[in-house]
């Protein structure tokens, strides 16, 4: 055989070098299209991820609420969340269900005011981000919240006329500081002491003087607010780690989140840097000894009847509310439906679900794998509740995860009971 000199191989290879390298010109390169990595998330998984951080550093404005950014009125409002003075004996603030040391949520399964209530008491944490109010969403704002606890014959069970006089007597000043002048309440026999719609005394009164009474009892709502859109809290180690710290948090909660997004469907409802989709669910939550709860369905009847709701003659801005609520019908297919909690600082907030049937975080997340009941709840349950069959592995490091969502507390002086007059 004719050998070939070492010179004609060497060209050879060269022109072979060349040619794969160049190619034609459709031709992908070596790992071309190859998805890169974030930690240990592919990329398409890390734009989700991405979508869940950060909270915006401030809540969406509520125009319905003209001082609800007013420095002032937040004053105001924390004496007001703090008074127990606002409730029918004497005994019952805001804050007595919603604990500042409980995340601001209550740890009893219903919470106990004037009464023991049917529903426990969610977080006022990130409260603001809210579009709807109330596990049902019979409230479409805060100040409007706030007034129905204000009044609830389980919660503070006080009446307006009571607080109007309350103000008149102990926070005057104030109160005209933030919102103009009282109306002169001095004629008890024109403005009783005491009372509320479906009250004598109160039904008695002019239309005039009722809306009078009832733009302060709306006001002592709006100054809540203005305190409540400040209970904000950010920055978790989840955070931190969609910024960048691929450190802040442990594997297994990496491991948590990646079920969290993937195989758990979590983000099917959770899907907001506020961890909900500001929705209501019947994801087949057993009521247990408590009594029916449609939920939704009855919420969305009282929303409407609501002389407060954002498009009554209380609101500062009610034509785009009011479109809103044009489109709202209280249809069979809401019965049963709560709102989607959100999860940041869920692990301050036990005991969890509309019921506060469920202790530990560990409860829920088994639940969340279980199989579902078929009768034990009103509705018909959501297709976006399937059982998960989680393995014990799995609960835990989705339960790491969630720990890495508690946040930074709000500034201290927002977290303890102001000098009251």
């Amino acid at each position: 055989m004719k050998r070939i000199p070492s010179i004609t191989i060497w060209i050879i290879c060269c022109i072979t070098i060349i040619g794969i390298g160049c190619g034609d010109e459709g031709s992908l390169p070596i790992n071309q299209g190859s998805e890169t990595e974030v930690d240990i998330f592919p990329e398409r998984d890390w734009k989700v991820i991405q979508g869940l951080s950060p909270l915006p550093a401030t809540p969406p404005p509520n125009p319905t609420n003209r001082v609800s950014d007013s420095p002032d009125a937040a004053r105001l409002g924390q004496m007001f969340f703090f008074d127990e003075r606002l409730s029918k004996d004497g005994t019952v603030a805001c804050a007595t269900c919603h604990s500042p040391f409980h995340g601001f949520a209550d740890v009893e399964a219903t919470s106990l005011g004037g009464g023991r209530g049917t529903r426990n008491a969610p977080t006022l944490l990130n409260v603001a981000y809210n579009k709807w109010q109330f596990w049902d969403g019979r409230a479409d704002s805060l100040w409007s919240q706030a007034l129905i606890a204000l009044e609830g014959e389980k919660e503070q069970a006080g009446t307006r006329l009571q607080y109007a006089h309350l103000i008149k007597r102990l926070y005057q000043k104030d109160y005209e500081t933030v919102f103009g002048p009282l109306p002169n309440l001095a004629d008890t026999t024109r403005f009783p002491l005491t009372g509320k719609p479906g009250d004598v005394a109160f039904d008695n009164m002019s239309d005039k003087d009722k809306i009078a009474v009832n733009t302060v009892f709306a006001n002592i709502g709006k100054a809540i607010e203005a305190y409540e859109r400040l209970l904000i809290s950010r920055n978790a180690p989840f955070d931190q780690y969609v910024a960048g710290d691929l450190d802040v948090i442990s594997s297994g909660a990496k491991r948590g989140l990646e079920i969290f997004i993937g195989k758990g469907q979590c983000t099917l409802c959770h899907n907001s840097p506020n961890f909900t989709d500001n929705d209501f669910h019947n994801v087949g939550v057993p009521q247990g000894r408590l009594p029916e709860d449609t939920g939704r369905y009855d919420g969305i009847k009282q929303l409407l009847e609501n002389p407060f709701n954002g498009g009554g003659i209380y609101s500062d801005d009610p034509e785009t509310p009011q479109r809103i609520l044009d489109l709202l019908e209280p249809t069979q297919q809401l019965k049963g439906r709560f709102k989607t909690p959100t999860l940041r600082n869920i692990a301050l907030t036990a005991p969890y679900f509309h019921t506060g049937g469920y202790p530990t975080l560990v409860s829920i997340l088994r639940f969340n794998g279980s199989e579902i009941p078929t009768t034990e709840y009103a509705g018909v349950r959501d297709d976006t509740r399937q059982p998960l069959r989680l393995n014990e592995q799995e609960v835990n490091d989705l339960e790491e995860f969630l720990l890495t969502l508690t946040g930074e507390l709000p500034p201290e002086h927002l977290l303890r009971k102001p000098d009251l007059p």
